[in-house]
């Protein structure tokens, strides 16, 4: 009896170990408010590229943080036509927009957490 406890104990710790961390959840590009008088980023990217899933893990972070953060997570394949309309061509690809809608400038890739933070702080996303 001592051996089956344990062995669940062990199979519960090891599944709480692995479990995947929390993921922003994508949103249509149509339900982005854009030149409202905030600055946004918008984040290309899809659920199965490795670099995609890391800045997302991220973006939920900044997220979770800083509650009023027009951060946005955009899934390609969901939403083609908005990836076409920003020329995305590779993913992950970070979009900056200012308050009136201007586009400001865009990264391709992953980007540490440290220099995201303090981009989207000097562009006033956070």
């Amino acid at each position: 009896m001592k051996t089956v406890f344990t062995i669940l104990v062990l199979f519960f710790v090891g599944i709480s170990l692995f479990a995947e961390e929390p993921m922003l959840e994508a949103t249509p590009f149509s339900q982005v408010k854009i030149g409202n008088g905030k600055a946004v980023m918008l984040e290309f990217g899809s659920a199965s590229c490795r670099s995609c899933i890391e800045m997302d893990k991220i973006l939920y972070k900044l997220k979770n943080k800083y509650k009023n953060a027009n951060i946005y997570f955009i899934n390609i394949y969901k939403d083609m036509k908005s990836a076409r309309k920003f020329k995305v061509r590779m993913i992950p690809t970070q979009i900056f927009i200012d308050e009136k809608g201007n586009y400001i400038g865009s990264h391709i890739g992953a980007i540490k957490q440290d220099r995201l933070v303090e981009n989207l702080k000097r562009l006033k996303i956070l």
